[in-house]
């Protein structure tokens, strides 16, 4: 894959941040917006100072948002949980993600792109996130559904690029809370045995590498909630100008409208990776899906209608 130059506003961002850190920092571009705990650890920087870490990373995720309907870029940096050598841990950059010409329902915040970056490059479950403005109730609602939302901390800058914050419990900013245990699921979101599917084509194996990638997403989506007689499990994979090959998996949620969908997934992935609209360079999306009343299929359809209008949609179903 090609490098992706910089624009003039993570310059501006990039400058903005202490010396020393910059050139690590700037590598996150060409990281789909990691930093490594490997890399965290070479900074010298501590477990205490992760927060601030975080809030540093803030104006940097929101160079990835695309929102060419409010013109409000939000910024999130996910914490994934310690390693196990450092007790340091990965950080992951996410941002919000707009549709234009489509219904705002078909909106990804900037929460929901962070944690699918954390969720698609293995995470097990997130402990902290950092955000720069403040969680509407719809991404609280979508984050209850992590496996580790117990435990997840929520940190806002004392006001917008502030390194100062203020860490609170998910569980307070969201009281009463309604999830997975209220639908008789027991755990989460990430975690590993609810994300792990055996699924094949109809067709048997398929030879083509996009498909494939799909079927793969679609085996490790999480859908625990069973619609009919079977659970929505599905995957969209998108294939790029270049031969690129970027896979997004269904998130679902215990109150469904925040559920995160494949094709969400997908985009918001391949941007962390591409920033500044590779939606020129797409060439395929392809779909696969166990069939469910709850189908993907129409809602995939039309986004792709107006992100991709030139690019139709490849189906299948798994079983």
């Amino acid at each position: 894959m090609n490098p992706i130059d910089r624009t003039p506003a993570w310059k501006k961002a990039i400058d903005a941040l202490p010396e020393k850190i910059r050139a690590e920092v700037d590598r996150v571009w060409d990281n789909r917006g990691i930093l490594s705990a490997k890399t965290v650890a070479r900074l010298g920087i501590a477990q205490s100072e992760i927060g601030t870490l975080m809030m540093q990373l803030l104006p940097l995720a929101r160079q990835y948002a695309v929102v060419p309907v409010s013109n409000f870029p939000v910024g999130a940096v996910a914490a994934g949980l310690p390693n196990p050598g450092t007790g340091l841990r990965n950080l992951y950059l996410g941002a919000n993600f707009e549709f234009a010409n489509a219904a705002l329902s078909f909106t990804v915040h900037a929460e929901q792109a962070a944690t699918n970056n954390a969720w698609l490059s293995g995470e097990t479950g997130i402990q902290s996130l950092a955000i720069s403005d403040a969680p509407c109730g719809y991404c609280r609602q979508f984050l209850y559904e992590l496996a580790t939302a117990p435990q997840l901390s929520i940190l806002l800058p004392a006001k917008r690029d502030s390194l100062t914050y203020t860490s609170t419990p998910l569980t307070e900013l969201l009281p009463r809370p309604f999830g997975p245990n209220h639908l008789g699921v027991i755990g989460g979101w990430m975690e590993p045995r609810l994300c792990s599917h055996n699924l094949a084509l109809e067709s048997g194996a398929p030879a083509d590498p996009v498909i494939a990638a799909a079927l793969s997403a679609a085996a490790g989506s999480y859908a625990p909630y069973p619609t009919g007689e079977s659970h929505a499990y599905a995957g969209v994979a998108v294939q790029l100008a270049d031969g690129s090959i970027f896979a997004g998996r269904h998130a679902e949620n215990a109150a469904y409208n925040p559920s995160l969908s494949p094709l969400q997934s997908a985009l918001t992935f391949m941007n962390m990776a591409r920033p500044s609209a590779a939606v020129a360079d797409m060439k395929r999306c392809v779909l696969v899906e166990v069939p469910t009343p709850a189908s993907q299929r129409s809602a995939t359809h039309a986004a792709l209608a107006v992100y991709a209008p030139t690019v139709q949609l490849e189906y299948f179903t798994a079983g």
